[in-house]
C-alpha cells in the first residue's frame, strides 16, 4: 500500500532522528534502508544494480544517478554528513538569527541525500536550499521527491548545471554549500574543482561542507592492514610519511609536494589516506567508507635507503595526484 505524505515525512522524521541522535549501528543500519526504501518507492530510481552512465566532464567524472542513490547506502558515510550539515545549520542559526539559511547543494544526486532527512528537523523559515546537479535525470528525480514530500517549499530553485562553472544567483545570500563529490584521495570526481569555482565566491561566514579534507602520505603492510579487519579492536602499524594536500574553507588548489620517504624493511606500499572532517567532531577516518579506503600508490621493495617522491595534482577530466620517484 502507498504511505500517505504525511506517512512519508513521519517515516523520514523517526528515521532521520536515528541518524543524528542514535549510535547503535544496527538501527542505524536499519534506518538507511529504511530511507532508501521510502526514497526509492517515491522517485522510482533504486540502488541497485547499475544500469546507467556516468557524465564525463573536462573537470572529471560526474556520477550516475544510481550510482548516487547508491551513496546513501554507506552507512558512516551518510550518518557523519547528516549530522555534521545539522550542526552546521544550528551553528548559522545562532550565529545569522532572524534569517533564512541559504544552502546550495551541489551535486543532490536523486534524493538530495544529505540535506532531504534534514526537513524533518528544521522548517521552511528556516532553511531553504538550491538543488544543483549536472545530471537532469538525477535532478528531475529530486523535483519529484520533493513535490510528493510536499517539500517544494523549501527549495528556491533546481538547477541542472557544471558545479566547477556555476555562478550564485544574484540578490541571494548563500551561507552555506554542500559538495561530496568526490573518490578517496581526490580522484576521477570533480571536488577539488567544484571548490576551486565555489569557495571565492563565498562570504567570509559562510560554510563549506565538508570542513576539510586532508590527504596523507603513509606506508603501510598488507599483514598490519588485515588485523585491522580480523583483530577486534587492532590499530595497524604505520609510517605516517606526510601532508600531500589540505583542501578547507581558507582553499588553495594543491601545489606539487616532495616528501622523503624513510626507508623500512617491514612496509613496503605507499598508500594515500584520507580523512575528511564534515563540520565540527563529525570526522570520517580510515576504513569508515569508501571515501576514506587506502588508495595504494606504489610498492616500494628493497629500500635501504630514505627516497624522494614528488605528488603532482592534476585537474583535468580525470584529476588526482601524479607521483615521480
Amino acid at each position: 500500500m502507498e504511505l500517505t505524505t504525511q506517512q512519508c515525512n513521519e517515516s523520514m522524521s523517526t528515521v532521520t532522528n536515528v541518524l543524528l541522535f542514535e549510535d547503535d549501528y544496527l538501527e542505524i543500519k536499519n534506518a538507511i534502508e529504511r530511507l532508501h526504501s521510502l526514497f526509492a518507492g517515491v522517485t522510482g530510481i533504486n540502488a541497485g544494480n547499475i544500469t546507467d552512465q556516468d557524465i564525463y566532464l573536462p573537470s572529471g567524472k560526474a556520477v550516475s544517478t544510481i550510482k548516487a542513490a547508491h551513496c546513501l547506502k554507506e552507512l558512516e558515510r551518510t550518518r557523519r554528513f547528516v549530522r555534521g550539515i545539522y550542526h552546521a545549520i544550528n551553528h548559522l542559526l545562532d550565529t545569522i538569527p532572524g534569517n533564512i539559511i541559504n544552502i546550495l547543494y551541489a551535486g543532490c544526486g536523486p534524493y538530495g541525500t544529505l540535506l532531504t532527512p534534514l526537513t524533518s528537523q528544521f522548517t521552511a523559515a528556516q532553511v531553504n536550499f538550491i538543488l544543483l546537479d549536472i545530471n537532469p535525470d538525477s535532478l528531475e528525480a529530486a523535483k519529484v521527491l520533493y513535490e510528493k514530500l510536499d517539500l517544494l517549499d523549501y527549495v528556491v530553485d533546481f538547477v541542472c548545471a557544471d558545479a566547477t562553472t556555476y555562478k550564485f544567483p544574484e540578490g541571494v545570500r548563500i551561507d552555506m554549500v554542500i559538495s561530496e563529490t568526490m573518490l578517496n584521495a581526490l580522484r576521477k570526481e570533480p571536488q577539488v574543482a567544484i571548490m576551486n569555482n565555489l569557495i571565492p565566491k563565498m562570504r567570509p561566514e559562510a560554510i563549506f561542507i565538508p570542513e576539510k579534507i586532508a590527504v596523507e602520505a603513509v606506508l603501510t603492510r598488507w599483514e598490519e592492514e588485515y588485523k585491522h579487519f580480523t583483530e577486534l579492536d587492532y590499530q595497524p602499524k604505520r609510517i605516517r610519511v606526510g601532508l600531500v594536500y589540505c583542501a578547507s574553507r581558507e582553499f588553495k588548489l594543491p601545489q606539487p609536494v616532495v616528501i622523503v620517504v624513510p626507508a623500512s624493511k617491514t612496509h613496503n606500499r605507499l598508500d594515500l589516506f584520507t580523512e575528511i572532517k564534515v563540520f565540527g567532531r563529525e570526522v570520517l577516518t580510515t576504513y569508515n567508507c569508501s571515501l576514506t579506503t587506502p588508495f595504494a600508490v606504489c610498492k616500494l621493495e628493497n629500500q635501504s635507503d630514505s627516497i624522494k617522491i614528488a605528488f603532482e595534482y592534476i585537474l583535468s577530466d580525470d584529476p588526482g595526484f601524479t607521483y615521480m620517484i
